[in-house]
């Protein structure tokens, strides 16, 4: 008989009530035959997250200042008793069978740490959306920046992980639970799963933004790493390879800026760079910044491809089995 590990989910939380409901039912009604503890770590909102947090006493739940997400997320962590832990956004939420689906394969490999599922980007109108790549290519240090990094939304790992490397740092001011990622696969290995699992919320007030601050935070985050005896031995990022995430982060920016001259230029100059790789040629064209040709244009879409059902945690069959 298959033992399912017990799992912990933080939910930090700030002024999000017209979502966080949908987030804690998408929990609630997953269908998990093992004990889930749900922590939702609210920053102190002053919108209806209180009202709609009393409503479920299942909940593990306070609302006080905090030093922004990282803070609030460690106090989650700490709080959280069981053996597989996630940190899951108060905007975003789960699809149906998201814990069977990513929570299965560390059934299988116990080597494995950290599962990971796809999601899907929402738009804010909750109905037109757009599907991520259904990936499951082993998640190494040096993928996680160059290749695909790891949707928060979508994530879970054994407790080893956090005994092992710690906590987020509030040193890395944007994309702190990257940088949780990118400490752990020094020691732990990951896995994509190749399965929509959650719903990425996009709105003008969620947390998450691109700005000249994620750079300076990534830089941050691979420095403190190499300078480090321990983790410098498992991996160093090459030369190479920090220049290519430089040259990617100008694009990025630009692109999101709408400077689309600048754009063309950037990506002209780096494509006729000798130093240019496959690697990165895949990259612009995943993010759509060029046209995908060859290999890239004849892949076809995964058999694991279902239209998402948003609404699934609100029927009366929400607990059917995967």
């Amino acid at each position: 008989m298959t033992t399912w590990p017990s799992l912990s989910i933080v939910i930090p939380s700030f002024n999000q009530g017209r979502y966080i409901e949908r987030t804690l039912l998408s929990i609630l009604n997953q269908d998990y035959p093992a004990d889930v503890q749900v922590i939702v770590s609210d920053g102190g909102s002053t919108d209806e997250t209180v009202a709609v947090l009393e409503r479920y006493p299942q909940v593990q739940w306070w609302s006080r200042k905090d030093n922004g997400f990282a803070d609030a997320v460690n106090k989650g962590l700490f709080a959280a008793t069981n053996d597989v832990i996630a940190v899951q956004s108060s905007d975003d939420f789960y699809l149906r069978d998201a814990f069977r689906l990513t929570i299965e394969p560390l059934l299988h490999d116990s080597e494995l740490a950290v599962s990971v599922g796809c999601d899907i980007y929402l738009q804010p109108d909750g109905r037109t959306f757009t599907c991520s790549q259904l990936d499951d290519h082993e998640i190494t240090p040096r993928s996680l920046l160059m290749r695909r990094v790891i949707p928060q939304h979508c994530a879970f790992f054994r407790r080893d992980v956090l005994d092992r490397v710690g906590v987020l740092r509030p040193c890395i001011y944007e994309g702190a639970e990257v940088d949780l990622w990118y400490r752990a696969l020094h020691f732990f290995r990951g896995q994509f799963v190749p399965w929509h699992t959650a719903a990425y919320q996009l709105h003008p007030q969620q947390r998450t933004r691109t700005s000249d601050r994620w750079y300076e935070s990534l830089v941050r985050m691979v420095e403190l790493c190499e300078a480090d005896r321990e983790y410098s031995k498992a991996f160093r990022l090459t030369t190479s390879d920090k220049r290519d995430l430089y040259q990617r982060w100008q694009i990025l920016s630009e692109h999101r800026a709408g400077k689309t001259a600048s754009v063309i230029e950037l990506i002209d100059r780096l494509i006729e760079s000798p130093e240019c790789t496959e690697e990165t040629i895949a990259f612009l064209a995943m993010h759509g910044l060029i046209p995908k040709t060859g290999t890239l244009a004849q892949k076809r879409r995964h058999p694991n491809h279902r239209v998402p059902d948003f609404g699934w945690y609100l029927h009366a069959d929400a607990r059917a089995v995967a």
